[in-house]
């Protein structure tokens, strides 16, 4: 046995560790920036209007903490830059082969408690891919260099193979690992489980056409509305001066969310909710929620489309639930996998993932019933001209 054969089992002992330690780090770094915007978040809008006696949703301090919000929102675009990426930059970047920075992560997550804390009606979404996307390039910086220091290039006798395999072994051995920690952490769990009533997995006829026809027919304006936030997030006009665009974006936020507090943050705590709330405010709620949305990004504040666009569409399917005299559970279902094929532009398996990602398994065949009805209508709007282009981050 040579030198290069005894030194195997030693180069992969190492990459084993290194990645087994890295991932813990992820699932680490992910859990206690998700408990920090929900300590965040209960100290801003809960012991602190206690411990000065307001009510945080029917009195000044809601218009107060969305200004303050915006304030810090402004000065982290100023010193640390325009975090967190959108989605579309994200994944543009790794179609291309590139790593989201390290430098990212830190300056992701410190934007992000800013806005989020502050109610801010973004997605977690945009956050959580920088954070995990700058930490997956540290620890492979880790790995590569693990790798240099205790490996000698592989003999050409058919093993070269060997090298590479390894070191993606590696990398899923770190993904697996931060998982596992991040599972089994006391703290930073994202309420993510829509807590409908229980579903035995097979919706009735006239419930799985109802639920059909309403993603069919919401891919149109949900389409518009993406589209929209899209052109959006790719605007800098708040960079002339992003302290008062943040606070003026603060502002607007909060006169939107007067009416209903429900259009304040991502939006997923309070989706189940909605099938309690009255007409009036769900149809508020609808157009409120996606138009702070718009707002905030205009203003310079970051964060994901995904959720808060979720909670839009799913007002919407309680209001037409009452009316066509289905679940309305099984609407919100449908919509929202009807909103997945909308952002994944017509990829049905991967829509259908995305939803589970949020809703329950048993919604299975609602969620397939949802995705099938949604590609259908984007297939029509598409072939009429009703579905806009998209925007250029130019």
């Amino acid at each position: 046995m040579n030198q290069q054969d005894l030194r195997r089992p030693a180069i992969s002992i190492a990459l084993l560790v290194t990645a087994i330690l890295g991932g813990a780090f992820a699932g680490l770094t992910l859990g206690v920036f998700i408990w920090v915007i929900e300590e965040a978040a209960a100290f801003v809008w809960s012991s602190l209007p206690d411990a000065v006696g307001v009510s945080p949703f029917d009195s000044w301090w809601l218009f107060a903490v969305p200004v303050v919000g915006g304030a810090l929102v402004g000065l982290g675009q100023m010193l640390l830059g325009n975090y967190p990426l959108p989605l579309e930059a994200a994944i543009e970047t790794w179609k291309r082969g590139d790593h989201i920075e390290p430098d990212v992560a830190p300056r992701t997550a410190v934007n992000s408690v800013f806005a989020l804390a502050a109610g801010g009606p973004v997605g977690f979404e945009a956050a959580l891919t920088g954070i995990l996307g700058g930490t997956a390039t540290w620890i492979g910086a880790r790995l590569d260099a693990v790798d240099r220091l205790v490996r000698r290039p592989w003999p050409a006798n058919g093993t070269g193979n060997r090298e590479a395999l390894t070191r993606k072994a590696a990398g899923w051995v770190a993904a697996i690992a931060g998982l596992i920690t991040y599972r089994n952490l006391p703290f930073g769990e994202i309420d993510l489980g829509f807590r409908f009533s229980d579903f035995d997995g097979a919706p009735g006829f006239w419930d799985g056409l109802a639920a059909f026809v309403f993603a069919a027919l919401i891919v149109v304006p949900a389409a518009w509305a993406i589209n929209a936030i899209g052109r959006a997030e790719v605007a800098v006009y708040f960079r002339r001066s992003p302290v008062v665009a943040g606070m003026a974006g603060g502002l607007a936020i909060a006169l939107l969310a007067a009416p209903s507090e429900l259009v304040l943050f991502s939006g997923q705590g309070g989706i189940q909710l909605l099938p309690d709330t009255g007409t009036g405010e769900l149809v508020y709620v609808a157009i409120a929620k996606w138009l702070a949305l718009v707002i905030a990004l205009l203003a310079g504040w970051r964060g994901g489309p995904i959720f808060p666009i979720y909670t839009s569409i799913a007002a919407i399917a309680v209001v037409v639930a009452d009316g066509v005299d289905v679940g309305a559970d099984i609407m919100i279902v449908a919509g929202i996998a009807a909103a997945g094929v909308v952002f994944l532009k017509g990829k049905i398996v991967m829509a259908a993932l995305l939803t589970l990602y949020p809703v329950a398994l048993t919604y299975t065949s609602v969620i397939f019933v949802g995705c099938l009805g949604a590609a259908l209508g984007l297939v029509i709007a598409r072939s009429v001209g009703a579905i806009p282009a998209a925007p250029s981050a130019d």
